[in-house]
């Protein structure tokens, strides 16, 4: 947990990114995403990282505007836990101490050993 503080710290505080370097060496960075509905996201850095996967800040490319992706790929037994993750947030969107969730997308591995999710948030700065 101290971890993950002191690397949101340091991202807050300008000191660098997750990691070191640019965009903490993570091959995600650079890419962009399609999210649906017309929502394309450009991966800048990474801001914080656990067992389950990484967050991301990501700029939509026709706005400009930064969001926090959290990017997770789990195994198909813990597909259902993201689902209710996802299902939470869209309820609990607009609550003035929740951040706000702006979509998901997802994608499953055609072997169907795992599934990539994708969820996008505001970014708090």
């Amino acid at each position: 947990m101290v971890d993950f503080f002191r690397s949101a710290m340091s991202y807050l505080s300008g000191e660098g990114d997750v990691g070191g370097g640019s965009g903490g060496g993570n091959a995600f960075v650079g890419q962009t995403v399609d999210i649906g509905d017309g929502m394309k996201l450009k991966v800048k850095k990474v801001i914080a990282e656990g067992g389950y996967g990484f967050v991301f800040v990501a700029q939509d490319t026709s706005t400009g505007i930064d969001y926090a992706l959290k990017r997770q790929i789990v195994a198909s037994e813990n597909i259902k836990a993201i689902k209710q993750e996802i299902t939470f947030l869209t309820q609990l969107s607009g609550h003035p101490h929740i951040i706000n969730f702006i979509g998901a997308a997802s994608s499953k591995d055609p072997a169907g050993g795992s599934a990539e999710f994708l969820i996008v948030t505001e970014l708090i700065t």
